[in-house]
């Protein structure tokens, strides 16, 4: 490697190192995003519900992405959502938990149309998005009964059940005299529904210490084991690379890491310079040769030898130009530099040019000396 080469290289890592230093020590922003999950520790993740779950809900309590229709019938079941779209077979299989004594609690944003046609109520919710400004927003009071009451950024806490003329639903916490948490018996179980689900994040739980809003809320359910199911937040969470079922099997992926690897050895082997091959350039072939050639052949059949003879004395007197950029004057300094630029001997030059300055002037060319030029001509290809 040369002296300026290594420079470079070595001015190259050390912007590296420090744009990796500088990302690395630099303040990560803060993540919004709503997650719920048990180890996030942004602000809308769930890491401290998850960590006090044994206070609420006892010693069994566990976490998972299925559908309601993938887990069996738990005592208590936890749905954590923006947006709690159950229909279809997990509607069905809601029902039917229920009917078999399973309480149910969903604290959502939005639940699904068909949820909400079938148990009679409607939502009314003001959007707001989720970011700094959440501290600075105008707050909310929750009350839980009739006296004790929690102070939220309205931002996270806006939405209320209509329930118009229904009073089989029990309210249990109220926002403005309108309800956001509320309860029915069905079947031999309980459905319990909250209208404010970022209550039990992290940001939630830590505003002015409104930990205890979200156990009040959360104690509606039995000391029961208690499943909860992010599914309808996050999904399956499965990766989506395409090798998902590459990495998914042991022998698989260990054989793809073995690829890898020998694929990363190959490259830091061949990664050394090595000196190019030069390429082999065959000349042109002149062509201009072959063409007089046949040519002069057709006149000679012809028996047009004076016409043979100056195609080939214009065709050579073309390609001495373009070859050698000769302006062809006929003087002797121009012999002399044809012969030298040529390498023929000087004398042949001068009884070359001789012929076919005599060859112009007379009116028939006979077929000797049609022969004659053509060898003479040839000696300079």
């Amino acid at each position: 490697m040369r002296k300026g080469e290594k420079k470079l290289l070595i001015i190259f890592v050390l912007l590296f190192i420090t744009y990796v230093a500088t990302d690395f020590l630099a303040p990560k922003p803060i993540d919004w995003t709503v997650t719920f999950r048990g180890n996030d520790k942004n602000p809308f993740g769930g890491y401290i519900l998850n960590e006090r779950s044994q206070d609420i809900f006892g010693e069994k309590f566990e976490a998972s992405n299925l559908t309601i229709s993938e887990i069996s019938f738990p005592k208590n079941l936890l749905v954590l959502a923006d947006a709690a779209e159950i229909a279809g077979v997990d509607y069905r299989s809601l029902l039917a938990k229920l009917d078999s004594g399973t309480n149910v609690f969903i604290a959502a944003n939005y639940f699904s149309q068909l949820l909400i046609d079938s148990l009679g109520i409607d939502l009314s919710f003001s959007f707001h998005p989720l970011n700094q400004t959440i501290f600075e927003a105008a707050t909310s009071d929750v009350y839980l009964g009739d006296t004790t009451s929690y102070e939220f950024p309205f931002s996270i806490v806006s939405n209320y059940f209509l329930l118009g003329n229904d009073t089989t639903w029990e309210k249990h916490a109220s926002l403005e005299n309108h309800p956001v948490l509320i309860s029915k018996a069905i079947g031999s179980g309980k459905l319990i529904l909250s209208s404010t689900p970022y209550i039990f994040t992290n940001f939630g739980l830590l505003y002015d210490k409104n930990y205890a809003a979200a156990a009040e809320m959360l104690s509606l359910l039995p000391e029961e084991p208690t499943h909860l199911t992010l599914y309808y937040q996050l999904g399956k969470g499965e990766a989506t690379t395409p090798f998902r079922y590459f990495l998914s099997q042991a022998p698989l992926r260990w054989s793809l890491y073995l690829v890898l690897f020998v694929v990363v050895i190959f490259l830091v082997i061949t990664s050394r310079r090595v000196q190019r091959p030069i390429p082999v350039v065959t000349p042109p072939e002149n062509t201009t040769v072959n063409y007089v050639k046949t040519l002069g052949a057709l006149f000679y059949r012809e028996g047009n030898h004076k016409k043979a003879a100056q195609r080939l004395v214009n065709y050579f007197l073309r390609d001495l130009k373009e070859k050698y950029y000769l302006s062809i004057d006929y003087s002797e300094k121009f012999y002399k530099n044809l012969s030298h630029k040529v390498g023929v001997d000087v004398g042949h030059v001068v009884q070359t040019f001789d012929l076919i300055l005599k060859i112009r002037d007379v009116p028939y060319v006979d077929e000797k000396t049609l022969i004659e030029l053509s060898k003479k001509i040839e000696k300079f290809k």
